[in-house]
């Protein structure tokens, strides 16, 4: 984790360090006399103390010290971004293993970075964690961060990730929680791999640990595996069915719900919504899930959470602003049965004309039924087949397309990059297809879902007004549902 200093790309005119003599291009090497490693390790060392003693490096390599009273606030530098870390693991699993090919570079980067678990709630499995950056993540107070344990029991746990050293990962969630350091877990589930006794154990395991000492394990998610039909020359792992999905909510349904009493209501063992949706069955209520919906960036609740918000929106007098519209909605089929359901009530309410189509996965194989995981041939594909089929005069008024399935860059202060990652702002599908360049070619406006009816009410409206032809998306459309990368690079 050493790389020497952090380069300067902005110094604020009039600020601290402008008086200090500190300009663009120069790097940041030390400060308090400690290495600065990158930009949250800056924000940890500049806010320590009221002053800051800096060793600074111009770009000819000559070096000087400066004094700075910044009172525990920063001095007015931006810093370069900070290159993503990848993953050492080998999991049996991985996503990014199952790529086709053709894709642009960065869909194939694994990232592992603890500073992206702490900051946007991204997994990681420990792998690139060593002694010293787990003593930094304590030192740093970077807590809560979020841990793919996968498996406690060691010897499953190295079948999973693939990696020898890594099997026994309670030794490196004991070491932060003894350091105060809260952790959110997960376990990607797969049939014959580590479910049955070896799930118990990691429950057992786990649960043992929350609340067990300064620090605590304050939640443990289960996600169903995801496999596409690109597994060639890759370990065999047996799919999650609708049979055992049915079975996996029986059985642990009442556990969530037990947890949940021990831990004065406040659910700890968190189902992913696609077990809910691969068995056919309605996700629970409201009451099942965190009060603060804990691991929905990982689908724990996205789905009650749209059903919460659609129940209320289409009593409210807002929902009329959908009135007479024609639309079509497409999604992944896992989620189509529900947006189904709430289009029809709207359709009832207010006299719209919402239509939800699922689009097939062309790109990853039929059983990868996710929204965020379609690309945009795949919804090109969907809506010019609806065309044929309804089609004529007036066919909708616009396309709507799952916002999960869409990327964008979220700005100039990401803090990581993946280096030679090409920038796209305009709301980019996996395959690299534009919303711009699918409403071009449906020739009707195309719009992202957003995470909720309003949102999407909002964005039809905006299209209306003609706001978006092409420019940078969030300018236009809600950031709130958008596959943001955060920062970890450009996927």
């Amino acid at each position: 984790m050493a790389q020497k200093g952090v380069q300067i790309i902005t110094v604020e005119p009039g600020s601290l360090a402008e008086e200090a003599g500190i300009r663009p291009g120069d790097t940041l090497l030390e400060i308090h006399g400690e290495a600065v490693l990158d930009q949250l390790n800056y924000q940890f060392l500049i806010t320590r103390e009221d002053e800051a003693a800096l060793l600074v490096q111009r770009p000819d390599g000559s070096s000087f010290e400066a004094f700075v009273e910044n009172g525990g606030e920063g001095i007015g530098v931006d810093l370069a971004q900070d290159e993503v870390k990848v993953c050492k693991q080998n999991c049996v699993f991985c996503f990014v293993h199952q790529m086709p090919k053709g894709f642009r570079k960065s869909l194939y980067l694994k990232d592992e970075d603890v500073r992206l678990s702490f900051l946007y709630g991204h997994f990681t499995t420990l792998s690139s964690s060593d002694d010293a950056e787990l003593d930094r993540i304590v030192r740093e107070r970077l807590s809560p961060i979020h841990v793919s344990v996968h498996a406690t029991d060691p010897a499953a746990r190295v079948r999973v990730v693939g990696n020898p050293r890594e099997g026994d990962i309670l030794r490196k969630i004991d070491r932060l929680l003894e350091g105060g350091i809260d952790v959110h877990t997960q376990a990607v589930v797969a049939p014959g791999l580590n479910d049955g006794a070896i799930w118990q154990q990691t429950v057992d395991d786990l649960w043992a640990r929350h609340r067990a000492g300064r620090g605590s394990v304050l939640s443990l998610s289960c996600v169903p595996v995801g496999l596409t039909t690109h597994r060639e020359h890759l370990p065999s792992v047996q799919d999650v069915d609708a049979a055992f999905a049915r079975d996996w909510v029986a059985r642990w349904t009442p556990e969530v719900r037990k947890y949940a009493k021990a831990s004065d209501g406040e659910p700890w063992l968190l189902l992913a919504d696609e077990w809910f949706t691969r068995a056919g069955i309605e996700v629970p209520g409201r009451a099942f899930y965190s009060k603060s919906w804990a691991q929905l960036e990982n689908g724990v609740g996205l789905v009650r959470r749209f059903l919460e918000h659609s129940r209320r929106f289409i009593k409210s007098p807002r929902a009329k602003g959908f009135a007479g519209r024609r639309v079509l909605l497409l999604t992944g089929s896992s989620f189509a049965p529900t947006l189904s359901r709430v289009a029809a009530e709207l359709n009832r309410a207010v006299g719209s004309h919402l239509r939800v189509v699922p689009a097939q996965n062309f790109s990853f194989g039929d059983s990868v039924t996710v929204a965020g995981l379609l690309c945009g041939e795949d919804l090109k594909y969907a809506a010019h087949a609806d065309r044929e089929a309804k089609g004529g005069p007036g066919w909708v008024d616009a396309v709507v397309v799952p916002s999960a399935s869409l990327r964008t860059h979220t700005g100039p202060t990401d803090q990581y990059t993946l280096r030679g990652a090409v920038v796209r702002e305009e709301g980019t599908f996996l395959d690299d297809l534009t919303l711009p360049q699918l409403a071009a070619e449906l020739g009707v406006p195309a719009v992202p879902s957003g995470a909720n009816l309003s949102h999407l009410l909002d964005h039809l409206e905006a299209a209306d007004r003609g706001a978006f032809r092409g420019g940078a998306l969030q300018s236009a459309f809600h950031a709130a549902g958008l596959n943001l990368p955060q920062g970890a690079y450009n996927p």
